[in-house]
């Protein structure tokens, strides 16, 4: 006979599922765009001085 176990991990699994993300607000854009942009100019930064 099988017995069925009342396990902590499916309540972690359930609520996992659930949470929905939320959506980024413009500000939040605005400061990934930023950050992003950043790292992009001095990636071409650090290529020229590398590569020249």
């Amino acid at each position: 006979m099988l017995i069925k176990l009342n396990l902590i991990t499916h309540a972690f699994a359930r609520s996992e599922r659930e949470k929905q993300e939320k959506a980024l607000t413009q500000k939040q854009w605005v400061t990934l765009d930023r950050i992003v942009m950043l790292i992009l100019f001095l990636g071409v930064i650090a290529g020229a001085i590398i590569f020249s």
